[in-house]
């Protein structure tokens, strides 16, 4: 007599298994590229609300002030200048630090207010100031792909420092979540510069905030100043957080902002990056993130996405407010 052994069978067999790892695999396949379109998708969208608030910011300032912010400096300008010496009861900074109580900053601006009021001071000083001893000779400074002559020196003595304005401890390592871009592959942490002075994916375009002659030092310009129309002018575009040795940062602009303006304080309209590795990042342009476009800001405060197909004579146009030139119809 022949007896069988009952039972269920309780696993898998390694063939079954093996067929399950492999649809699992074929599914995540399938699912990971949309995945990664919704997140792309998402990124985007907050960038292009983050250039939303900047430019709702800017025509809050400017419905009380008249003007846009200052692009460097002070604001108001005061004594035929922006520099810090002319007013030294102003904030002294780039646009954004002008900015900031337009785009729910309000509290980094006061504190900062409160020690220019109670210091007297908008920048660092010294009780003693250092004596600069100019070098001989001039020397080459090679910098993100770019030779600069320069003439070496050095500062000896001093005594007394002091931060004041945006360079106290309380408002210079403020990350400011307005400026971030989601997407930025050079700034995972979102800050650059040791850790300071508001980095930022937002760079301002300077053929728009400074319509004179003045390069850096540039006094604040009127919307009335924009003969080709507000709509047709770029006022914000996107940059890499950390393209060079030290970084896109906003509390204080300069060259460190790098959008329309270069070493030299020359205006220039070069085109901007599409989604560029970070090390063929160039800091004298602005970056797109975001694989197939720039997102920009307007003047009249839209935002809209620039195809990387775009000519450079139409570009050109976008950045220059009165030029005269028509868009082209790659725009």
């Amino acid at each position: 007599m022949v007896y069988r052994t009952g039972g269920r069978r309780t696993g898998f067999t390694l063939v079954e298994l093996l067929v399950v790892i492999a649809i699992i695999a074929v599914l995540i396949g399938l699912l990971l590229p949309a995945v990664q379109k919704v997140r792309a998708a998402a990124s985007r969208m907050r960038c292009q609300n983050n250039l939303k608030q900047l430019g709702i910011g800017v025509h809050a300032f400017y419905d009380v002030n008249t003007t846009l912010p200052t692009y460097f400096g002070i604001f108001p300008a005061a004594n035929g200048g922006v520099y810090p010496s002319s007013n030294r009861a102003s904030m002294y900074g780039s646009w954004f630090a002008h900015l900031m109580p337009y785009v729910e900053q309000d509290n980094v601006w006061k504190i900062t207010m409160a020690d220019i009021a109670s210091s007297g001071w908008n920048e660092p000083h010294y009780t003693s100031p250092p004596t600069y001893i100019p070098g001989s000779g001039t020397t080459i400074i090679h910098y993100n792909g770019h030779d600069y002559i320069s003439q070496p020196g050095s500062s000896v003595g001093g005594s007394g420092y002091t931060p004041d304005g945006i360079w106290i401890d309380s408002v210079h390592p403020v990350a400011f979540k307005v400026l971030k871009c989601p997407s930025d592959p050079s700034s995972p942490t979102g800050q650059v510069y040791g850790g300071s002075w508001g980095s930022t994916n937002y760079l301002a375009n300077y053929n728009a905030w400074s319509q004179n002659s003045s390069g850096l030092w540039a006094t604040p310009v009127s919307f009335a100043t924009f003969t080709d129309g507000t709509s047709n002018t770029v006022l914000f575009g996107e940059g890499y957080a950390n393209c060079d040795t030290i970084g896109r940062i906003a509390l204080y602009s300069w060259y460190y902002h790098n959008f329309g303006l270069d070493w030299y304080q020359q205006p220039n309209t070069l085109m901007f990056q599409d989604n560029p590795a970070v090390k063929d990042c160039d800091n004298w342009r602005s970056q797109s993130a975001h694989t197939g476009g720039m997102n920009i800001g307007l003047a009249d405060g839209s935002v809209r996405s620039v195809s990387p197909s775009i000519s450079q004579k139409t570009w050109t146009s976008a950045l220059l407010p009165s030029d005269g030139t028509p868009l082209g119809n790659d725009w």
